[in-house]
């Protein structure tokens, strides 16, 4: 059975086409229920048109983070978009910082520990640059090598289980756009290739199994 993605994205939707892409070329074994945006005019729902995805919109301006979230988890019950029926909530650049009122709703009880059902790609190298302004802190931090995280997410900012991290490195003569492009290439590589390992391996893994093995992988 493939991997049941719900995916939650707040911007341009680079990710979910790459993902979306990965799924039509057969070369990964996930389906995308649904991609739900809190922004109006988010360009991930052209993404999700593209691809003929199902595409809601949860608006979340001028609402307090548990009063959108409760919003959210209500829509989605109403669309049988639960933990019952969704492996995995992808997070592809959603801007929302999760509580654990929201990640509750798709916890996992596992030998080694509980997680939560949520992954997030981060561009940084974690527990190094959190933030929505990663690939810039890096850049101004002169830094030699940056690259991408894929991660659990649990109840700390851009923080929890670390699924695989891949290096990207900073290039003679590059500026902040081709530093950022760089990243975004080796996201675009790394989150197909994690999400097709979890598909392996099915909701149910051990959390003793982490981080994956991703080859040396690098941009």
């Amino acid at each position: 059975m493939p991997l049941k993605l719900l995916v939650l994205a707040s911007g341009r939707g680079s990710n979910v086409d790459r993902v979306a892409r990965s799924i039509k070329e057969g070369k990964l074994d996930c389906e995308i229920a649904a991609v739900v945006t809190n922004v109006e005019d988010a360009g991930v729902i052209e993404i999700a048109a593209k691809h003929e995805l199902p595409c809601y919109v949860v608006p979340s301006r001028s609402l307090k983070r548990r009063q959108h979230e409760e919003q959210l988890l209500a829509f989605l019950d109403e669309k049988g978009l639960t933990r019952a029926t969704i492996d995995f909530v992808l997070l592809a650049g959603y801007m929302r910082i999760l509580t654990g009122h929201f990640l509750a709703a798709f916890k996992e009880e596992s030998a080694s520990g509980a997680y939560f059902r949520v992954v997030n790609i981060h561009p940084s190298l974690l527990p190094s640059f959190t933030g929505a302004t990663a690939y810039a802190d890096a850049f101004a931090a002169g830094v030699a090598v940056s690259g991408v995280t894929v991660h659990l997410v649990d109840e700390e900012v851009d923080h929890g289980p670390i699924l695989a991290q891949a290096p990207f490195f900073r290039k003679e003569g590059d500026d902040f756009e081709s530093f950022a492009c760089r990243g975004l290439d080796l996201e675009h590589i790394l989150l197909p290739a994690v999400l097709s390992r979890l598909a392996e391996l099915g909701p149910n893994f051990e959390l003793s199994s982490l981080p994956f093995d991703m080859g040396g992988l690098s941009g």
